[in-house]
């Protein structure tokens, strides 16, 4: 009798864990929704905001440094305080080797990671400041390997939808910016891709964001 009872407290355990964890993959969704939006106004500022600043005053790259500094220094914020619910949860619910994503996204890896390419623009500033476009593409499509990587470890089963449209509209904005760069002498094509991709980012973070909780659904074994 003992043992029965043994046997349905595990069973009921294992039940809640599993019940845990697929909301905790919920929340993760819902955090990555606030990622997109935060790298999508992020990426617009960089791509059009600085542009525009700059051809209406003519004060140079080196000036605009400053408002993408910032702009992406705020999606940072946005993007630590967003999973830092997440982490909590996953402390409880998730195995040590199964929260590689959380200190992928923390602040640990992310702030430094965020110095490190902003040191990087500014050396090519100062060095050769008609490469720093070429540089900013190359940086969002690491950006995008990165992404890819922390959403394969951040989900158990497939990756959301949205978040491939996210990665993929990076990554095609990315390797087609820098076969444009030395074919094109107007930034119009390139704006066109880029602005695609700021809205894919945003329709991937709201759709993200305004998922509702779904179903838990037990997983069969074959043995019941």
């Amino acid at each position: 009798m003992d043992d029965a009872k043994e046997a349905i407290s595990r069973d009921d355990t294992k039940r809640a864990v599993r019940q845990a964890i697929f909301l905790n993959e919920y929340l993760l969704r819902r955090a990555w929704g606030i990622l997109f939006l935060s790298l999508a106004l992020s990426i617009f500022i960089s791509s059009f905001g600085s542009p525009i600043i700059d051809s209406l005053g003519s004060i140079g790259v080196a000036s605009t440094l400053p408002i993408d500094m910032a702009a992406s220094g705020c999606a940072i914020i946005a993007i630590l305080w967003a999973f830092e619910r997440v982490r909590n949860g996953a402390d409880i619910t998730h195995l040590e080797g199964d929260r590689a994503w959380s200190r992928l996204l923390g602040y640990r890896f992310v702030v430094p990671l965020w110095i490190a390419t902003n040191a990087v623009v500014i050396l090519t500033i100062a060095l050769d400041v008609s490469r720093v476009p070429l540089v900013l593409f190359l940086i969002r499509l690491g950006l995008a390997a990165y992404l890819y990587y922390a959403l394969r470890i951040s989900f158990s089963k497939k990756i959301p939808g949205e978040a491939l449209i996210a990665i993929g509209s990076l990554s095609l904005s990315s390797v087609a910016s820098i076969a444009l760069l030395s074919v094109v002498t107007s930034p119009g094509p390139i704006a066109i891709l880029w602005g695609g991709t700021v809205a894919a980012w945003l329709f991937s973070g709201v759709f993200a964001r305004s998922r509702a909780i779904p179903e838990f659904v037990e997983e069969r074994t074959g043995l019941e």
